[in-house]
Formats: C-alpha cells, sequence, structure tokens
C-alpha cells in the first residue's frame, strides 16, 4: 500500500474564519457550486489558527490542512518528514511543520493597516521560531485596485501611536506607498512592513506559518487594544512596526527566467532574500516541460490545464484551473504536458533560525 508522500495529493477548500469578508472570488476560481464561507482558504496547511482567535468551542486544529483520507497533513508529515521534506529540510523542522503557509486570499473589503513581526520580534514576544514574512502573486484585481506597502518616508513609532490612538486611518494611509496592482504582479513583503491590501485584490499568499498580526487600524473592526495587538499591549507591539523609508518599486518585483525550452518556461517570482522564508515559481506549459525543482511543492493551477508526470513513476495526475495541489519530496521532478500556468509554491531549501 502506497504511503501519502508516494502521490500526489489533490486538496479541497479549507476556508479559516478570519475578521473581514470575502470570498466570493476564491469560489468562481475554484468553480465552487456555493460561496467559500471565509475571504481565506489555507492550501496545504499544517498551520492552526491560535487559540487566542478560536470561538469558544472551535475545532483547536481548525486550519489545518485534511488530505482526502481524512487525515491532517501536520501527522502525515509528521509519521514521513523525510518523505515529504527531503532529509535536509525535514531535520530542520520538527513536529509535523512544513515551513511555509500558502492561502487565496480575496479582500471582500479594505483590509486594516497592520503588521506581522519578525524572526527575533517573534521569537521574544511569542516564544516562535516564525516570524510573518509574506509575498503575493495578484491572481485577480478590481478595476482600480490597489494596495499601500510600506513608508513612503521615515516615521517615528511615537507618531504612528498617536495615530493609533486617534484611529485616524486617513492619516496612516497617507504614510504609506499607494501601489496600483494588476493581474500577474507580485509583491514581496517583509515582516515588520506596514500594509493593507485594498478591496477587490485576490492574490495567492506565501508566508512563514504564523498568524501573528498588530493592527494599527483596528477600532472599525470592532476590536480592542487586547486583540489587536495580539495581547502584547502597545507599548511592546509597536517595535514590530518597521518604519523606515522605502521604495515601492523594492516591494513590486519583477520575476526572473529560470529556464525556458520550447514547451515552457520557469519563472522565479520573488528576489534571493525571499529564500530565507520561502520560493515560489511560475511554470508557463506550452506544451511538455520537465521542471526538475524537487522538494515539497504546493501546486496552485492559475490557468489552463495539464498531466503531470513524477520522476518516481507515482501515478500521473491532471491539473486544471482553479485547482490545488500537493506534491511531497519523494515523488522527485515532473513532467507537465498540456497548457497551462501553474504557481510552485515551495519552502525554504533549509531553515536556518
Amino acid at each position: 500500500m502506497k504511503q501519502p508522500f508516494e502521490r500526489a495529493h489533490r486538496l479541497g477548500l479549507n476556508a479559516v474564519p478570519v475578521y473581514y469578508s470575502g470570498g466570493e472570488r476564491i469560489a468562481t476560481f475554484r468553480r465552487l457550486p456555493e460561496p467559500a464561507g471565509s475571504p481565506e482558504d489555507w492550501v496545504a496547511s499544517a498551520s492552526a489558527l491560535p487559540a487566542a482567535i478560536l470561538e469558544a468551542g472551535a475545532d483547536p486544529m481548525t486550519g489545518i490542512t485534511r488530505l482526502d483520507d481524512g487525515t491532517r497533513l501536520r501527522d502525515v508529515v509528521g509519521a514521513d518528514p523525510d518523505g515529504w521534506l527531503g532529509g535536509e529540510l525535514a531535520a530542520s523542522l520538527r513536529d509535523g511543520e512544513v515551513g511555509v503557509l500558502v492561502k487565496l486570499l480575496d479582500a471582500g473589503e479594505r483590509l486594516p493597516v497592520h503588521c506581522h513581526p519578525n524572526r527575533a520580534a517573534a521569537r521574544e514576544l511569542f516564544g516562535s521560531r516564525f516570524g510573518k514574512t509574506e509575498g503575493w502573486l495578484v491572481l485577480s484585481s478590481a478595476p482600480d485596485a490597489v494596495v499601500w506597502l510600506g513608508c513612503d518616508e521615515e516615521v517615528g513609532h511615537g507618531e504612528l501611536l498617536e495615530l493609533i490612538a486617534r484611529q485616524d486611518i486617513d492619516a496612516m494611509l497617507a504614510l504609506l506607498n499607494r501601489v496600483d496592482v494588476r493581474v500577474g504582479d507580485v509583491l514581496y513583503v517583509p515582516a515588520g512592513t506596514p500594509h493593507a491590501i485594498g478591496e477587490g485584490v485576490f492574490v495567492a499568499e506565501l508566508q512563514e506559518p504564523t498568524s501573528y498580526s498588530i493592527l494599527a487600524e483596528y477600532r472599525s473592526l470592532g476590536l480592542d487594544e487586547e486583540q489587536a495587538t495580539s495581547g502584547l499591549g502597545w507599548e511592546r507591539a509597536i517595535g514590530c512596526f518597521d518604519l523606515r523609508a522605502c521604495d515601492s518599486d523594492d516591494l513590486v518585483h519583477r520575476p526572473s527566467l529560470v529556464d525556458e525550452a520550447p514547451g515552457g518556461r520557469l519563472e522565479r517570482l520573488f528576489p534571493d532574500v525571499a529564500d530565507e522564508y520561502f520560493r515560489a515559481f511560475r511554470l508557463r506549459v506550452a506544451s511538455e516541460y520537465t521542471c526538475t525543482l524537487v522538494g515539497y511543492r504546493v501546486i496552485v493551477a492559475t490557468g489552463g490545464s495539464a498531466v503531470l508526470d513524477w520522476a518516481s513513476g507515482a501515478p500521473s495526475v491532471t491539473v486544471r484551473e482553479g485547482e490545488t495541489w500537493l506534491a511531497p519530496y519523494a515523488l522527485g521532478a515532473l513532467r507537465a504536458t498540456g497548457s497551462a500556468e501553474l504557481l510552485l509554491a515551495m519552502p525554504p531549501p533549509l531553515l536556518s533560525m
């Protein structure tokens, strides 16, 4: 009998409850017969929502992906980490961790101004090995869609605290770079960077596998200071914001070519510095293309369809636009035949912390 790491897995919707509205674009993308029920679909997730966020009586494993046989991803990875992740990466992780979280995120309204702690802050404040650096690939967007990303000019923490106390949202947004976005754009968001995603933006998001957020904007969401600061209070939480000036051109990233052949093209989406946190590649298949990237791969089919065959001899699968798949390390290289565009999301090659 084949082990779970010896085949590819098609993943269903994993709708996770959050504080903002959305989800229609997830349902459309996935071709669901009914609403998604949440603006966030956690794809191939070995991470659970923090207990502090869960409603009373909710499943403490909320957020963790279940495979088609009902088993939890974290459990099967923990049972065979080498087969899922490869020995080197497996040795640097523990307890079923996979080192990355992929989401489909549909902003049905503008998200609040917020940031996420970097690894040093997450270790000090939350006892976590992971912070929350993230990156976005825009899958669809409303006309005139925008995001706000990083400070246009350097800001003092005291100045931001004054705006937070007044909940002066217009002034907060005015501090940030306003970036127009369209389908195919790639944005890199280092931990600490203040940001807000505008209404009508639908992204595939790669991130470190945590849910720590510090919300500068929170009263309009019906939240209090305790919830906005993840229980830290503003005196401690404000230091999570990186308020140095940054050029938005450094955050909107131009993909780089990895390989091109008559049958396909492979692009690297994020800058080299992101490799410490995650890796992402866009595979455009024109007829037949062999991709030699080997590792734990989350596959999001963003267009067309293709048959995937594996170097290991595992059963081939057909992937179609709107589907999400998980390919363990043990499957080896893949050969794609058809006409498709695929996002290949991967953890870092080695977790160095």
